[in-house]
């Protein structure tokens, strides 16, 4: 009738509620995988400390002893931790990955002290890639927009628009696997590094694997530099401390040439064992905050592509 306002009444059954019940299915996966990136590189942050507090104490220097001890208990509470939440979730850590991540701890925390020192590094080093390699896993999972992997093209554009996926892509290689691959390279340099202080030697074959270390860092780096140049063009500001990389690269470089001046040479080592170590320790520390930032950005993305697919009137 003219002059009046029809009403219309909220259906009292949607007939599309499975469309929200698969939305929301892979919307949860989601979740669980960022909740398993967030643990891993927790995980793989104590590992790292592990491995190089124990090249410390096999070189000799027992101040690390006290909070070596301490670091033990946390890191065998992690990958606990880590294994009941990859069994809650939807097999996106496969039973292999999780039975192989428990087995590499059980060798390396089983009588450590007696291993040699390049059985010890080796250990650590193998299960942190093996970590490393279960995060890009889990960042795959994170790649595709829900709305396409559900074959829901109608709104994948408007949906797709925030954030755009070319950021978003950007984003989750720099923190899932760039930056992550940065950090470990220089806990490599922090064990090696750490060790040789300590012990006042370096034989040829850890000797090598420092210089090839360094020379990897340096490489990376570079990639490093570019890359955040790349974000700062479309971020805005949106990763908080990245700008603070910039001049943290300079402790890199002073670090790095500290250990090739101190450590790489003939004859007697007088390194400061403890000063490469937290030198190398604020450095990751920075890093990694930036990954942990890098994570939240992109959960925060993963809920407004929700609302967006929300408020569309196309699905």
């Amino acid at each position: 009738m003219n002059g009046q306002i029809s009403a219309h009444t909220a259906p009292t059954e949607n007939t599309e509620s499975g469309a929200y019940q698969r939305y929301y299915a892979v919307y949860r996966r989601r979740q669980d995988a960022l909740n398993l990136i967030r643990q891993l590189n927790r995980t793989i942050k104590a590992a790292q400390r592990h491995r190089g507090m124990s090249m410390g104490l096999l070189g000799g220097n027992d101040l690390f002893r006290e909070e070596f001890n301490q670091l033990q208990m946390q890191l065998e509470r992690r990958i606990l931790l880590l294994q009941a939440m990859a069994g809650a979730s939807d097999a996106l850590l496969t039973e292999r990955d999780q039975q192989n991540l428990k087995s590499a701890w059980v060798t390396i925390s089983r009588d450590w002290q007696e291993d040699s020192v390049i059985d010890n590094y080796e250990l650590h080093c193998h299960l942190i890639e093996q970590s490393l390699a279960m995060l890009a896993s889990l960042s795959r999972e994170l790649e595709q927009p829900i709305q396409e992997f559900l074959g829901d093209q109608s709104n994948a554009n408007e949906s797709g628009s925030y954030p755009s996926r070319f950021k978003h892509l950007e984003v989750l290689h720099f923190t899932t696997r760039l930056l992550p691959a940065v950090v470990e390279q220089i806990g490599r340099i922090r064990a090696l590094g750490t060790y040789a202080a300590a012990a006042g030697f370096l034989d040829a074959h850890h000797d090598s694997k420092l210089r090839y270390v360094i020379q990897c860092t340096r490489v990376n780096n570079e990639k490093l530099r570019h890359q955040i140049k790349r974000l700062e063009g479309i971020l805005e500001q949106d990763i908080g401390l990245l700008s603070q990389l910039k001049s943290y690269e300079l402790k890199l470089m002073f670090l790095l040439n500290m250990v090739e001046t101190d450590i790489l040479h003939e004859g007697a080592i007088h390194a400061d064992s403890n000063r490469i170590y937290n030198l190398a320790t604020d450095i990751i520390d920075i890093y990694l905050s930036i990954v942990d930032n890098g994570i939240d950005l992109i959960s925060e993305w993963h809920d407004a592509d929700m609302d967006q697919w929300l408020v569309s009137t196309k699905h």
